[in-house]
């Protein structure tokens, strides 16, 4: 009797040793040190979930630091992912092209919502897409830009030809532009796009309107092989933002759009936001449509396929 009660003693012992060992594993994990991402982005609409990652606690939630770089020059955030000071980058189709172009594996890993916005100026007597022929308009060439108007154009059965192309390559010079009557045309993201309307340009299409959503996110494929978890979990972040702001009356966070977009504060009040989707990757016959034109205008290789230039980090990890 005696014996079996202190081999009973001596399992339980074993027993409470094995789970204090246990829980000490466990804490080790929750002060392990969090994967940093380093995103690089441009002030614009699309922005604005990841700010509200961070905001909302949700990098935490999901185990991971998230370090936004904003630049004011779509070169200098190019130039800072090649030389491998970020992770990421929010860019666009056309991007995606020539990175590859130039040799620099990186892969489109979600979808975001930023718009693009064809506006007339105010003394153009513009009030229709119909009346656009023959008209100028301020561009930046072999860009974002470029594409999302031409593809507009074909939308509304034009071609690129019927209007006067001028590239001037910084947007707040095209508005400038625009405002002074010294051209016809602006096709500006956000917040530039609010701020000629407000000046009375006059809206006649967007880019989302005729179903072209060219902006994406995007990661070097270095950083997906050594960040893959923390760039998952990401997403899931992204994603439950995006319910927060779908759900959430403006006026809990607009305090962060004003900010995170760029917008002047007097717009306090004034933003309107559109529903945001939850990210995934992009239609497979939308990016083909950019390679082909990147392709014709000599920014990339046409036989660059979907699979290429897609990474799924939706699924489970393999």
């Amino acid at each position: 009797m005696k014996n079996k009660i202190i081999t009973t003693l001596l399992v339980f012992t074993m027993l409470l040793a094995a789970a204090g060992c246990s829980k000490k594993e466990e804490a080790v994990s929750a002060d392990a040190p969090k994967e940093v991402i380093r995103i690089g982005m441009m002030s614009s609409s699309d922005v604005i979930p990841y700010v509200l990652i961070n905001e909302n606690n949700l990098a935490d939630k999901y185990n991971f630091e998230l370090d936004l770089q904003v630049f004011t020059s779509a070169k200098d955030r190019d130039a800072a992912f090649q030389a491998g000071e970020l992770d990421g980058v929010l860019t666009d189709y056309v991007g995606i092209c020539m990175y590859q172009n130039a040799g620099f594996d990186v892969k489109i890993t979600g979808i975001t919502d930023g718009d693009y916005i064809l506006v007339a100026g105010k003394n153009s007597g513009i009030t229709d897409i119909s009346q656009i022929a023959g008209k100028s308009i301020a561009i930046s060439e072999n860009t974002l830009i470029e594409y999302t108007l031409d593809s507009i154009l074909k939308a509304n059965g034009m071609e690129a030809a019927d209007v006067v192309k001028e590239v001037v390559p910084r947007i707040p010079d095209r508005l400038e532009l625009l405002r002074n009557d010294q051209i016809d045309l602006g096709l500006l993201p956000e917040p530039f796009a609010t701020l000629a309307l407000a000046d009375g340009a006059i809206q006649l299409g967007t880019a989302n309107e005729n179903g072209l959503y060219p902006a994406v996110s995007a990661f070097s494929q270095t950083a997906l092989d050594s960040k893959n978890e923390a760039i998952r979990n990401l997403y899931k972040a992204y994603n439950e933002a995006v319910d927060y702001m779908n759900e959430t009356d403006l006026s809990e966070y607009e305090k962060t759009v004003i900010e995170a977009v760029g917008y002047p504060e007097e717009m306090i009040g004034k933003v309107e936001i559109k529903p945001f989707r939850t990210s995934q990757l992009p239609p497979k016959e939308d990016v083909e449509a950019a390679v082909a034109w990147a392709s014709e205008k000599g920014l990339c290789d046409a036989s660059l396929t979907y699979e290429q230039v897609t990474y799924d980090v939706y699924s489970e990890a393999k």
